[in-house]
């Protein structure tokens, strides 16, 4: 086990017994546990966990060995599960920052062990999260991480100094325009959690008190539609928390992702990591910063392939498979592929060879998927004449031979089956990527339930 390993395997012996987790069944119930002293207790662990003085960078570069992927994106309960399932498939490891609020690298005047009301809402998101992934963490699928250009003030200055520099060069107007229906998610969600159990009406005339954003009548009605898309996706653990313990004078909420871009780097230059992100303005600026040009074609890798069929996958399946090891010929694919591209010097990096490395990929999944549809064809076929074959016994035979006669077809099948099982079990020996293809037609297997998420 690594520091990070450890670290988080305290921190969660300390949120199960805190919050007795393996105890509830709904999360009502772990609502219930919620007090301000065990908010305050949460906050004192973390920042005892995860000091100011440490040299985080150094325990960064020893997981350069792995290969994996930097989670980059909003950190939310919500969204979390469906990211990290699809870059399970990419990785040997996945990188994630951890979401709570440190108070060791916060401005003491607001410091969340004096004054945890106003955190409420950190606190709140980032327990559902810890709750939400711990799965995956305790799979050493995922590896919770502290990224340490918060910590270290030096280099907390350089990176700032960074930052100015894109700024000032970046289209304001192009950023916003870009950045627009992310904001816009960012603010309905915000709303849902308040406008539970409210009509559209009342949300409407919320929107328009609002005095920063000023919204138009037309606005506020559109807007609305999308608070109330948003209220399904809410932190759950809302519902029932005691309403009591909420500062009524403000609170901090805060919008997590990690860091800027050029922490996303630096982090990325430790571990060997690859930059993953869904979010289109990171994207874009990604695409401004000539330098981040490998990082931008490597993951289109990832983002152009046609794997639609990994989108709504039951999130239990996805991680039994990675659990089995079924996975890991993809990934031995995918190595190559990153062999390929570091063999290159960035400068030289153009589209045309993106697309060769992509084509071969592409080809390989065309051709497990036709190999995989002619085995799925077979058992099908064994199935139906199974099923007509006892629909004719009745009809042709005597109640005295209709057990041996019946048996012979069920026989028949169970070879059959045999036959296709072994034949599955050869062609992902041989076909890795065929994976994938297991994949298709799964439901999502969401959060509404605590004991999906609780080990």
């Amino acid at each position: 086990m690594d520091y990070f390993d450890e670290q988080n395997d305290k921190f969660y012996d300390f949120l199960n017994q805190t919050f007795d987790l393996k105890k509830c069944k709904t999360w009502d119930d772990v609502a219930k546990n919620i007090t301000q002293l065990k908010v305050k207790r949460t906050y004192r662990v973390f920042a005892k966990l995860y000091p100011r003085n440490f040299d985080y960078s150094t325990e960064l570069g020893n997981l350069k060995s792995t290969f994996s992927s930097i989670h980059y994106s909003t950190l939310k309960a919500n969204r979390i599960i469906g990211e990290i399932v699809r870059f399970s498939l990419y990785s040997d490891k996945i990188l994630v920052f951890h979401p709570l609020q440190n108070p060791s690298v916060t401005n003491q005047s607001i410091d969340p062990r004096r004054n945890a009301k106003r955190w409420l809402p950190d606190f709140l998101d980032a327990l559902y999260f810890y709750i939400v992934i711990q799965k995956w963490v305790k799979a050493g699928i995922v590896k919770l991480v502290i990224n340490p250009c918060e910590y270290d003030l030096d280099l907390r200055g350089k990176i700032d100094q960074k930052i100015k520099e894109r700024v000032l060069k970046s289209n304001p107007d192009e950023f916003f325009e870009i950045g627009k229906e992310s904001a816009e998610n960012h603010l309905a969600e915000q709303f849902a959690i308040y406008s539970k159990n409210k009509t559209k009406d009342q949300i409407i005339q919320d929107i328009l008190s609002l005095q920063n954003p000023i919204f138009t009548n037309k606005e506020a009605e559109s807007f609305a539609v999308k608070v109330l898309e948003h209220i399904s996706k809410t932190n759950l653990l809302w519902d029932k928390i005691d309403k009591s313990i909420f500062n009524k004078d403000g609170m901090i909420t805060p919008t997590k992702s990690g860091g800027a871009i050029e922490a996303m780097q630096y982090v990325s230059k430790l571990t060997g990591g690859n930059i993953y992100t869904p979010s289109k303005t990171v994207w874009y600026q990604m695409k401004q910063m000539g330098v981040n040009d490998f990082w931008t074609k490597t993951n289109h890798l990832y983002s152009q392939m046609p794997l639609t069929f990994l989108n709504n996958v039951d999130t239990a399946f996805a991680l039994k498979i990675r659990q089995e090891g079924r996975l890991e010929g993809v990934r031995q694919e995918l190595k190559k592929i990153y062999s390929e591209l570091s063999k290159i010097d960035i400068n030289e990096i153009d589209e045309q060879k993106i697309r060769f490395i992509q084509e071969g990929f592409i080809e390989e999944i065309k051709k497990a998927e036709s190999e995989w549809d002619l085995i799925k064809k077979q058992a099908d076929l064994s199935r139906k004449y199974w099923a007509s074959a006892n629909v004719a016994v009745p009809l042709i035979i005597n109640e005295v031979s209709i057990l041996p006669l019946a048996v012979s077809p069920l026989a028949w099948l169970y070879k059959n089956e045999k036959t296709a099982s072994d034949k599955q079990k050869a062609f992902r020996t041989q076909k890795p990527i065929s994976v994938y293809l297991d994949l298709k037609n799964k439901k999502q297997d969401f959060l509404t339930e605590l004991r999906n998420c609780i080990i």
